[in-house]
């Protein structure tokens, strides 16, 4: 059923209008009034496979659009974005300032593309990449473009091999509030398109202008100048999709978006309010030491952000090899396309495969097809198994975008060395989790969980103290490190740790170490030791030592009872006749470690996680994972054992269950790219389900075999003979 949409009302000007007239900024037109819900059966929001090829300027000339057509048809992909642009545009404009494709010749490209795609039952999203405007323009309409301090106008962030054709636009200006919507709605009048998207806007960053309009709010690199751009960002959603909403009811407006765990300036959950799709555009695993769980973590993030909305995640399948991108020429790396796209299907979001330049991707370099092409089928083949309707994971890792944004992490470090240690280690111990917000910490989201997982989560208002201590209250178990709430909301010190009561403890004093930034950019310092004092769950695979490693930082704090760990001191590595803690003991306490009634709760005071990112210390990562084991203990609905490094997930879906397993068991899984896969053998799993219900059928679906599985009662066992790459196993009911 196609939703119905709101009522469609141009009094949605009063909200844009008078914002932007209070500046002395350029007026929207009238805009409609946004919506907030989504009909969960509407096409858009159960597509699963989308296909994108972006069009040079030459291939209005030379593409073959049957081809072309044939191509999407023969992978069965359900949707495509398709080039209008507003750069330079694939059709016959009536709109005297759009610049046509110097190989357009009067044709109607896009119009034919249309036609070909209709034939073949695809649906189309007008793209557009609003961020940029011909150079050309330049002199006629001064005012659309972005300016630095001195009035120059900049190139795209300085990227190397950008074209001197094209600058970068600002959304304060008429251009994104007159031009863009002339573009919008001549488009969705004439052709038969079922959506339309933005390339290169919103962004998660505020973008750094001085233009004439930018002057008037202030500074841009002030938190008042972002939250005008977020601001205004929503005002221009909110317009683009009640343009096409007034014209046909059923389509939608989307931006791109992205940036994984590190979000940037805005407000993610803020501007995606009006959002029918998050669409995350991290096409690949950029710069060295970089995760091979990349498109995971974005799709993590942005299920979060979106709860129950799409989420279409990008992969790239030209070449991205760290910093270096063939675009559009050489077909990428045929491991790392695979894996993120396993990865956005585990995660339960949606394949959204790029090419670049057209006519070479059908003449020049054809490789991009097939690597593509099998998963495709594969997912369309199995489409029923991967309509999620929850997740079943019993732990929650909170993601504190805020606390990304405003948090000053200590020198030498990052700030998502937390967030990526800990990932690592659930990763590693095969813990399944789900991401959530720190917006989100509301009982109906956290009562699916027993363990909450605090990793540095820096920043925190009184009132998300109260609802984690209310979770605990009822509970649940809280894993939390190093400056966990240690600052306020907005970032200022705190004189004692918001979760002081919980823990049952005291902040004595601020964050102490070493670290400082050296001639290579960044040296965390010289790491401490820490001892065990006396036995716990969280010490006790440590056997034959009294000493385990610590980390570059320590929060002091005091805490009631005997000591679990202490710290000793960092000290000298050189000379050798220097290697010696002095003292050897004190009485800082590193851990807390304490049950409270059915809930435990864990304190480390050092930033282990973020330490273990940086340098694999085992100690480190064994003691997060005890600590972890001991809270879970047998609550856990998934289980899996095996070989390798392996991340699991565990879905409800709408006809059973299913459980993804990805394998990262490579040297490259934290490089620019893997080459090889390592396949790990047997993995057995246990799998308890909510209810009684008998499994009726299970099948391996990647591998199109029967599961044989044991079920008694609600817990259901099985093993997947061989992982190499990725698995899933589907269970009907």
């Amino acid at each position: 059923m196609e939703i119905n949409r709101r009522d469609v009302t141009l009094n949605g000007a009063a909200m844009t209008a008078a914002t932007l007239a209070g500046q002395g900024l350029a007026e929207a037109a009238p805009a409609a009034t946004p919506r907030t819900k989504f009909d969960p059966n509407a096409w858009h929001q159960r597509i699963k496979r989308i296909m994108q090829v972006n069009f040079d300027e030459r291939d209005a000339e030379a593409l073959d659009i049957e081809k072309y057509a044939d191509y999407l048809a023969s992978i069965k992909a359900q949707a495509t974005y398709l080039s209008i642009t507003n750069q330079t545009a694939f059709y016959p404009t009536k709109i005297p300032d759009l610049i046509t494709s110097r190989w357009l010749n009067g044709r109607d490209f896009f119009g034919e593309c249309v036609i070909a795609l209709r034939a073949r039952n695809i649906r189309i999203l007008g793209r557009l990449s609003i961020d940029l405007a011909p150079t050309a323009m330049v002199g006629k309409h001064p005012d659309w473009f972005l300016r630095n301090k001195d009035g120059s106008i900049p190139d795209r962030g300085g990227l190397p091999g950008f074209s001197p054709r094209f600058k970068p636009t600002c959304q304060f200006t008429s251009y994104f509030s007159e031009f863009i919507p002339q573009v919008i709605e001549e488009v969705v009048t004439r052709y038969d398109i079922d959506a339309v998207y933005s390339n290169g806007w919103p962004g998660t960053n505020a973008t750094v202008c001085y233009c004439q309009a930018c002057q008037k709010i202030g500074d841009p690199t002030s938190l008042a100048y972002k939250e005008a751009y977020l601001k205004r960002a929503k005002e221009l959603w909110g317009l683009y999709d009640g343009i096409v909403a007034r014209i046909k009811p059923n389509m939608f407006f989307t931006g791109n978006l992205g940036g994984g765990f590190s979000a940037g300036d805005l407000d993610l959950k803020n501007l995606t309010e009006y959002a029918a799709w998050f669409v995350a555009d991290n096409q690949g695993r950029g710069g060295y030491g970089a995760p091979a769980w990349d498109a995971a973590q974005q799709g993590r993030i942005a299920k979060a952000i979106m709860t129950e909305r799409l989420v279409p995640n990008a992969t790239g399948s030209y070449a991205i090899c760290g910093e270096a991108r063939w675009r559009g020429s050489v077909t990428g790396n045929p491991i790392e396309v695979r894996s993120r796209l396993y990865q956005t299907l585990a995660t339960g979001t949606t394949m959204f495969v790029t090419w670049i330049n057209g006519t070479a991707g059908f003449k020049e370099d054809r490789r991009w097809q097939d690597v593509i092409r099998p998963v495709f089928l594969f997912q369309a083949a199995n489409d029923k198994h991967f309509h999620t309707k929850r997740s079943i994971a019993s732990v929650a890792l909170l993601v504190g975008q805020r606390s990304n944004r405003l948090y000053k992490e200590p020198p030498g470090t990052s700030g998502l060395d937390s967030i990526n240690g800990m990932y690592q280690i659930l990763t590693e111990a095969r813990i399944p989790f789900d991401v959530i917000l720190e917006s989100d910490l509301v009982p109906e989201r956290l009562s699916r969980y027993s363990v909450l997982v605090l990793s540095n989560i820096a920043l925190m208002s009184d009132a998300q103290a109260l609802q984690i201590e209310a979770f605990a209250a009822k509970g649940g178990s809280v894993l939390a490190t190093f400056e966990t709430g240690t600052y306020d909301e907005n970032g200022a010190q705190r004189s004692d740790f918001a979760l002081a009561k919980l823990f049952n403890m005291k902040l004595a004093g601020k964050r102490l170490g070493y670290g400082s930034v050296d001639s290579r950019g960044r040296h965390p310092g010289q790491i401490s030791f820490q001892r065990i004092e006396k036995p716990h769950p969280i010490v006790e695979s440590f056997q034959n030592t009294n000493w385990i490693k610590g980390s570059s930082w320590i929060v002091p704090m005091t805490a009631d009872g005997p000591p679990i760990l202490t710290y000793i001191p960092q000290f000298p590595w050189y000379p050798v006749e220097a290697t010696f803690p002095d003292p050897d003991h004190t009485d800082v306490k590193s851990a807390v470690a304490r049950d409270n009634g059915a809930s435990k709760l864990v304190y480390l005071a050092e930033d282990i996680e973020a330490t273990y990112w940086r340098t694999g210390g085992d100690d480190l990562g064994d003691l997060v994972t005890n600590a972890l084991r001991w809270m879970i203990g047998n609550n856990t609905p998934l289980q899996v054992e095996g070989n390798g490094l392996v991340e699991t997930y565990g879905w409800e879906t709408e006809v059973g269950y299913a459980v993804h397993l990805i394998n990262y068991t490579n040297p490259n899984f934290r490089t620019t790219g893997s080459r090889q896969m390592y396949p790990v053998g047997g993995q057995k799993v246990r799998l308890t389900l909510p209810d009684l219900k008998p499994i009726k059928k299970a099948t391996l679906l990647h591998s199109g075999q029967p599961l044989t599985f044991e079920q008694r009662g609600n817990v259901v066992e099985f093993t997947i003979p061989n992982l190499v790459d990725y698995e899933a196993a589907g269970l009907e009911v």
